[in-house]
Formats: C-alpha cells, sequence, structure tokens
C-alpha cells in the first residue's frame, strides 16, 4: 500500500476540519489518541502554508453560510476547484466585481446568471416547490431544473 503525498494528506485533513468545526480551545483532558484535536489543528497549521490557507478559508465560508447560504455555496465550490473569481467571472459573462458581491452575501444574481455561475462550477441550478400539508400530514416536495430561460 502506497503512503498518500503531502497535498493527498493536507487535502484529506481540511476535509475533516470541514466537516466539523475544532473549538480553538486547547482542553488539559487529552483525547484517547493523546493530542486533543484543536492542538493537533494547530500543530498541522504551522507545519503547511496550505493547510493554514484553507483551514481560514474554511472558517469564512462556515462564518458566511450563517449569513447568505448561496453565497457561501459558491465560494467554497470556487476554492475547491482552484478557480480565481475572474475566472468564473469570465466563463459565466458577467464582472469579477459581481462575483466578489455575490460571495461576500451582499447581492443576488438573476436566475439566468446563477444557472451561469452554477455551470461554470459544474453544477446545475434546481428550484423547489414545497406543499405544506396540515399537522398530520407530510409536505409535499417537488424539485427539477430551472427551464431554458431567454437569454438576457
Amino acid at each position: 500500500m502506497s503512503r498518500p503525498s503531502a497535498e493527498e494528506e493536507v487535502d484529506r485533513l481540511i476535509e475533516i476540519d470541514k466537516l466539523q468545526p475544532v473549538s480553538t480551545k486547547v482542553k488539559k483532558q487529552a483525547s484517547p489518541k493523546g493530542t486533543p484535536a484543536a492542538e493537533a489543528a494547530r500543530r498541522r497549521g504551522r507545519r503547511s502554508d496550505a493547510y493554514r490557507e484553507a483551514r481560514g478559508e474554511y472558517a469564512e465560508i462556515r462564518e458566511l453560510r450563517e449569513k447568505n447560504w448561496l453565497a457561501a455555496h459558491i465560494r467554497e465550490r470556487r476554492y475547491e476547484l482552484e478557480l480565481t473569481q475572474k475566472e468564473v467571472a469570465d466563463r459565466a459573462e458577467t464582472s469579477d466585481s459581481f462575483i466578489s458581491k455575490l460571495e461576500r452575501g451582499e447581492h443576488l444574481p438573476t436566475l439566468p446568471v446563477l444557472k451561469r455561475i452554477l455551470a461554470v462550477l459544474d453544477e446545475e441550478l434546481l428550484i423547489g416547490v414545497e406543499r405544506r400539508g396540515g399537522l398530520d400530514e407530510e409536505a409535499e416536495r417537488e424539485v427539477a431544473p430551472v427551464p431554458a430561460l431567454a437569454s438576457r
């Protein structure tokens, strides 16, 4: 069995940190493996610039997610694909300042623009409708792709 490369190891650790936020407070009590998770994350950060950068980016994305889920999703996906805002904007036929405002949660795009941005990020925009039932009924949900829209 081959040993993972340093880059694969950083990616694996980042994925772990994305799944569950880690407190920055070090607890005096050790984990069953001997090192508290927050201390282990700090050590990884001291050893790897890439890990430190990614950890900071995902912390900002988690914070943004509380304010605007769509903005956080787009920013996270762009980061995962290693695309710049300018690259996304050029491919989606919009401006990089628009992408910047969108990712900060300061702007809400129209459906045609959002559809183009998500296509650049290898995703499809879906629309969902939920019919709420009574107290004893389950809600009915339908989700479908956004229909083709007339271009600008």
